[in-house]
């Protein structure tokens, strides 16, 4: 009888632990190695296009110091309080935020100055754009995925380190200046930049430039005292390079005067600008862009999904707009929208040049980087797949997947999968 009941009781454990014991839950398919995509990237490009991007790359980036004033009225760089005041604005204690809160805020921006500077700056350390000269954040209602944490509206851009700047005006306690950057304009913090006279400027967009490709990797001068940690696409002018060491000048704040101060560094960390678009280098960049947590607007120094493609094709010499819209409209453009799911993923296939064509959906951009098994692939910093009433299967991180993330997981809406919403890619080099 003892060993009839000893018999029946390890049947049972065998079961359990087999077929019957509580199952893992589902998780999306998710990838962070780049070598299996990397024998379908094509050949680096030839000189003169190589050339060509470059220049226009550095056109875009020194374009706010030869401006005269910002490219857009005083009413455009204002539209955002209208729009705040129409809203219920929600505070970083859950709390609603007082209007007479906002309206100081409003006040401190100071408008009537719009223009008024014109000086060239630059950033001296990473830091913020935003759209209120204010480090609060702004959401709108928490309860909601994408108006709650992470997404602080109030955040515009993150600025690497060694941005260049024009001046608008200072805001009225100033603590702030509003700036057009190359890429998009706010608010940043005075004590982030450093005005800069003509000769200064003059020397630094003529100077040959080196891109960092140590992720947050820490910047350090001749006497190894701590600077600022710097993102890769961090570009800094090249004071010298002797046996695979660079000098570089990095321009520092002291008592209001710009001045430059070396770092030392060597070619793990910083390259000659451009990069030669080899398979080695597009593996250097994108293994150091993989796994990094999703930043809303480059909240905290992390990417969101565009912030990660622009940075994908920067150290490259190729020049992407800040946000996924404008990214979308770069190079020859394939419009996908209203076709069904099947035939964007052929056509997609067909036509993507890996590691140079980009796939938009509304409010996300994708890095194409091949095909297997009759699947595209891309590589994309994304927050979230959507899950039933509105939810997100937070992922919170870059990540290589296909075009369906969450088919398999319950309570995601079919439709909703980004293959259904794609609308467009885009061969941003041929």
């Amino acid at each position: 009888m003892g060993k009839s009941v000893s018999l029946f009781a390890s049947l049972l454990l065998l079961l359990w632990l087999t077929g019957c014991g509580p199952k893992q839950p589902a998780t999306p398919a998710l990838y962070s190695d780049i070598t299996p995509f990397l024998q379908a990237a094509p050949a680096p490009l030839g000189t003169k296009e190589a050339t060509r991007l470059y220049t226009d790359f550095l056109a875009h980036r020194y374009a706010p110091w030869q401006m005269e004033e910002l490219n857009i009225t005083c009413e455009e760089a204002a539209w955002t309080y209208d729009h705040y005041r129409n809203r219920k604005l929600i505070g970083e204690n859950l709390r609603p935020i007082p209007a007479e809160t906002l309206e100081k805020w409003i006040d401190n921006a100071r408008f009537e100055a719009f223009n008024s500077l014109h000086i060239r700056a630059i950033t001296t350390h990473p830091t913020s754009l935003r759209l209120l000269p204010t480090d609060k954040p702004i959401f709108y209602d928490p309860a909601l995925p994408g108006e709650g944490f992470p997404f602080d509206t109030n955040q515009n851009s993150g600025l690497k380190a060694m941005t260049p700047l024009l001046v608008s005006h200072l805001s009225r306690d100033g603590g702030w200046a509003f700036v057009q950057s190359p890429f998009a304009i706010g608010w940043v913090r005075v004590r982030d930049i450093v005005a800069l006279k003509e000769a200064m400027a003059e020397k630094i967009m003529e100077t040959p430039l080196a891109v960092w490709l140590d992720e947050n990797g820490p910047v350090k001068d001749t006497g190894n005292y701590f600077l600022f940690y710097a993102k890769l696409g961090t570009l800094f002018p090249v004071e010298s390079r002797t046996d695979g060491e660079y000098r570089l000048a990095v321009v520092q704040n002291c008592s209001g005067i710009a001045h430059f101060r070396d770092a030392e560094t060597d070619a793990c960390r910083a390259e000659a600008m451009p990069l030669a678009m080899t398979r080695e280098n597009i593996a250097r960049v994108a293994e150091r862009l993989l796994d990094e947590p999703y930043g809303w607007g480059g909240l905290y120094r992390d990417r969101d999904c565009s912030a990660m493609t622009r940075d994908f094709f920067a150290p490259f010499g190729i020049w992407l707009p800040r946000n996924s819209s404008a990214q979308a409209n770069v190079g020859r453009k394939i419009l996908l929208k209203g076709l069904e799911s099947a035939e964007k993923e052929r056509l997609i296939i067909e036509k993507g040049v890996p590691f140079r064509t980009l796939i938009h959906l509304p409010g996300h951009i994708m890095l194409y980087v091949g095909h297997r098994n009759g699947r595209a692939y891309v590589m994309h910093n994304l927050w979230g797949i959507r899950t039933e009433e509105n939810g997100r299967y937070i992922i919170g991180k870059a990540v290589i997947t296909d075009l369906h993330p969450g088919e398999n997981l319950p309570g995601v809406d079919r439709d909703d999968l980004l293959v259904n919403r794609i609308d467009s890619m885009n061969i941003v080099v041929e």
